[in-house]
């Protein structure tokens, strides 16, 4: 009896992997869909701390360009929202992980970024820029500056900047990799870096901030892109996306959307280009 007890109890692991394998596979999580939100009563909401794309109120609530826009998009399908703040380099990881449904947090479209997430329509067009001490401006575009150990740029991880940078083979030592914008502001002032690269909306706002500590210029060139900037759900959101849309079609540039603008210094200009209906 004990030996047979025994044999059944060193069994139960194989038993248990495979049919711990087997359930997991029926009974995992799906993506994040429009039934599955509405069942929910809430639009889950990811961001990071990126002036003017995504801030705190005085009250501690989200605000900024991309939290008003997926709020409105949230109150147009008759949704709530619920609030997941996370730093910028954890924005993808999180999402993919089922912490929210949805980035709203300033986040440009890139092919890399296009093969883990599913972006909605623009919201923006952004030109790049630099934040500068103001006794040390920079008027130059990327491409024609060379970051080096004495002369360095501050990067966020996982930014466009970084990767355009990297892809020019800049040395290690020319880029100070800061986890988000906050971060760079500091390591300007202080003088350990000599410029961030970051949006010109982004370092505008926080050079109007810095009481005159800081100055902010474009850094746009002849080959420097425009980027785009989205909200962006999970791969697998298919039909959410299509709501998404939907209302998005209808609200940007609508006189309450370009109202949401001009909070944040931005208008009409900053829309991208209209996209054409669908065949």
């Amino acid at each position: 009896m004990r030996s047979f007890h025994r044999r059944s109890i060193l069994g139960l692991p194989v038993l248990l992997a495979g049919g711990l394998g087997a359930f997991w596979w029926q009974h995992a999580e799906p993506p994040p869909s429009l039934a599955r939100v509405r069942a929910a009563g809430a639009l889950r909401i990811g961001y990071a701390i990126e002036a003017p794309y995504a801030l705190l109120d005085p009250q501690g609530q989200p605000t900024g360009e991309s939290p008003g826009v997926a709020r409105a998009v949230a109150t147009r399908l008759g949704l709530g929202t619920r609030w997941v703040l996370t730093s910028f380099d954890q924005l993808i990881p999180d999402l993919e992980r089922d912490r929210f449904d949805l980035i709203a947090a300033g986040l440009f479209v890139t092919p890399a970024r296009a093969r883990r997430v599913r972006f909605s329509r623009p919201t923006l067009a952004v030109r790049p820029g630099w934040l500068t001490r103001a006794d040390q401006p920079l008027n130059q575009p990327y491409e024609a500056v060379q970051p080096r150990a004495d002369w360095r740029v501050a990067v966020l991880q996982g930014s466009v900047e970084e990767a355009g940078f990297l892809q020019r083979q800049v040395p290690a030592a020319g880029l100070l990799t800061v986890p988000d914008a906050q971060s760079g502001l500091g390591a300007v002032l202080s003088g350990e870096a000599r410029a961030l690269a970051l949006s010109l909306p982004t370092v505008r706002a926080m050079a109007l901030a810095s009481a005159g500590r800081l100055t902010a210029q474009p850094a746009v060139g002849p080959h420097t892109p425009i980027q785009q900037v989205a909200l962006a759900l999970s791969l697998g959101a298919a039909d959410l996306d299509t709501a998404i849309d939907q209302v998005l079609a209808s609200y940007l540039g609508s006189p309450a959307h370009l109202a949401l603008l001009s909070r944040w210094g931005l208008g009409r200009d900053d829309l991208p280009p209209a996209r054409p209906p669908a065949a």
